[in-house]
C-alpha cells in the first residue's frame, strides 16, 4: 500500500470523522439505562411467570392475582386464565417467545366481581417445550406474563 501525503482536505476528513465518532460515544455513554434499571423507566410494566405458580402484583395499592387454571400447560389445549383482584376489562395477546406462532388473541368467558376468566387454544408446537408471552393491557397498565406449554 503507498504511502499518501497527508493534504489539507484529508486532514479535515479525518478530524470529521474523528467528532463524529467521539459524539456517537459520547452520546451512547450519557444515555445508557443498564437493564436492571429498567423499571425505574416504565413503572406501568410488570412482568411475572405463571408457568409453575400463580403470579401476584400490586398495581395500584391492588393485589392482582393472574394464574392459570390447569398446570401443566398443555399444547394443543385450550387454556383458562383468571385476573383476580381488580375491576379492569383487560385485552389479553399471546405470541410464542422463541418462534413466531401467530398472535392468540384470548376470549373473555365470565366477570365476576374482582374476577375476569379468559381462555384460548395453544397450538401444537415442533419442539417439545414452547415459551409464551401473554400481553395483558388495560389503559396504560402493561403486564407481560410467560409460561411454557409442553407437549
Amino acid at each position: 500500500m503507498a504511502i499518501e501525503k497527508l493534504t489539507g482536505p484529508r486532514l479535515y476528513q479525518l478530524i470529521f470523522l474523528l467528532v463524529v465518532l467521539i459524539s456517537a460515544f459520547t452520546w451512547r455513554t450519557i444515555t445508557y439505562v443498564p437493564t436492571s434499571d429498567m423499571s425505574l423507566i416504565s413503572e406501568n410494566l410488570k412482568i411475572c411467570d405463571i408457568t409453575n405458580q400463580a403470579c401476584m402484583l400490586n398495581i395500584d395499592n391492588n393485589q392482582i392475582i393472574i394464574d392459570v387454571q390447569e398446570r401443566p400447560i398443555k399444547q394443543n389445549s385450550e387454556i383458562t386464565v383468571s385476573v383476580v383482584g381488580t375491576d379492569s376489562k383487560w385485552k389479553m395477546e399471546a405470541e410464542g417467545v422463541d418462534m413466531n406462532m401467530g398472535i392468540l388473541k384470548f376470549s373473555p368467558l365470565e366477570t365476576e366481581e374482582n374476577m375476569q376468566l379468559y381462555s384460548v387454544f395453544v397450538p401444537k408446537c415442533k419442539h417439545n417445550e414452547m415459551k409464551w408471552q401473554i400481553n395483558l393491557s388495560s389503559g396504560n397498565r402493561v403486564i407481560n406474563v410467560i409460561f411454557n406449554s409442553k407437549k
